[in-house]
């Protein structure tokens, strides 16, 4: 007669003690409680399949009650009768739930950002994670990236006017809205290449059919001391590729001639001064452009995303070609200027620092030498050796006081 195991109870689980060897406390039909010196309870199943004997873990006591394991060995049971390997079963599950994570949406934009943090600022990295948490996560961040329709790419964007956030400064968030879209291509961009999945569904969306046209800023002449300053804070808000931001206040504080500033290579960088060499300039003459801390700045955050181009500032799409002086132009419009664009700074900063020089107190050849400008006639030049490099350096320290003042 076969021997009928007593099924357990909470009583006898919950008293069992170690002992010096690990052992089995039998519940019947295979399960059982395993019991090891170290005191850990863990309810088993043992049971055969293909003339094989296996065991299946359900997992430790307390965590697991008697009634949940018993309802875990019919569900094995259950298994086994259709031809199904419990154990497989399980592993099968946790794959399938595994490949689950891996499609969540707000999971991917972690490993995004994993990889951004290797090419992006500090500053500018916690801008974009900044964004995502407050935009984008909590209306797709629990969906799989397979999942997610035009719908829910076209509600996220409209919706951003509506979402108030401690540095919102105005009603009017047209630009804000353009960089979440902007920033989701490039998460899906993402996905799509590390196989997640094979539509980039913001790039099916005309964001100019979903979004207002920005308010036009119409700014008087350049040369007036109030537009100035106000257009140098608006490069500040440049919502797209960073690099071309980092390039338009170079412009502005050296006030460079736009094609010096685009073809800027890095190994023309020293310490404390920038050489381009006569081939680069349109005076045919060696130019030496001294640095000042805010430009140095702009140097060390540009080097961090320019990836590793001989360019400071690479094209968006070339990293082997620099950034157009169209590119630069259209950065000022975009940004709602539609009064001055990159040559202005040109003339913005000749203009300014003569109506100002008793402020500044450096003289004219100082001034036209940093605007890479011939001084006098041949004679004067033949016997001109200076290119006033430590006064160029305070009168560029001037104008930056100038601009944020």
């Amino acid at each position: 007669m076969p021997r009928i195991t007593k099924p357990l109870t909470d009583t006898q689980i919950k008293k069992a003690k170690p002992k010096e060897k690990l052992y089995k406390l039998f519940d019947g039909e295979g399960l059982y409680l395993e019991v090891k010196p170290n005191g850990a309870k863990t309810f088993r199943i043992k049971y055969r399949f293909n003339n094989k004997e296996k065991t299946y873990t359900i997992g430790k006591y307390p965590n697991v009650t008697l009634a949940e394991a018993r309802k875990e060995l019919k569900k094995v049971k259950e298994l086994l009768r259709q031809d199904i390997d419990p154990i497989e079963n399980k592993k099968a599950k946790v794959e399938k739930e595994k490949l689950q994570n891996s499609l969540l949406f707000g999971n991917i934009v972690n490993e995004f950002f994993e990889l951004k943090a290797h090419e992006l600022s500090i500053s500018h990295l916690k801008r974009q994670i900044a964004r995502v948490n407050i935009y984008i996560l909590p209306k797709i961040g629990d969906k799989e990236i397979t999942k997610i329709t035009k719908r829910d790419i076209i509600d996220i964007v409209k919706d951003v006017k509506n979402i108030k956030t401690p540095t919102t400064k105005n009603t009017d968030k047209t630009e804000t809205a353009k960089r979440i879209y902007i920033l989701l291509k490039q998460i899906f961009k993402f996905a799509i290449h590390n196989d997640y999945t094979d539509k980039n569904i913001p790039e099916m969306i005309d964001i100019n059919t979903i979004l207002p046209k920005p308010e036009k800023r119409n700014l008087k002449a350049v040369t007036d001391e109030k537009d100035i300053k106000i257009i140098y804070k608006l490069l500040n808000e440049y919502p797209g590729y960073e690099i071309i931001k980092f390039a338009l206040k170079f412009l502005a504080l050296t006030a460079l001639r736009p094609g010096n500033v685009q073809k800027l290579e890095v190994e023309w960088i020293k310490d404390n001064i920038i050489v381009f060499p006569a081939s680069a300039m349109k005076t045919k003459k060696e130019f030496r452009l001294p640095l000042t801390d805010t430009l140095k700045n702009i140097i060390e955050e540009a080097l961090k995303i320019n990836n590793e181009s001989k360019y400071l500032f690479p094209a968006i799409t070339d990293k082997n070609k620099p950034l157009s002086e169209n590119t630069l132009n259209l950065a000022h419009k975009r940004l709602g200027i539609v009064e001055h664009n990159a040559h202005g700074w040109r003339s913005a900063f000749a203009t300014i620092c003569y109506e100002k020089q008793k402020e500044h107190g450096f003289s004219s050849e100082v001034i036209e030498t940093q605007l890479a400008h011939a001084i006098g006639n041949k004679v004067t030049r033949a016997y001109m050796r200076s290119d006033f490099l430590e006064e160029r350096r305070k009168l560029l320290e001037w104008w930056e006081r100038f601009l944020i003042d």
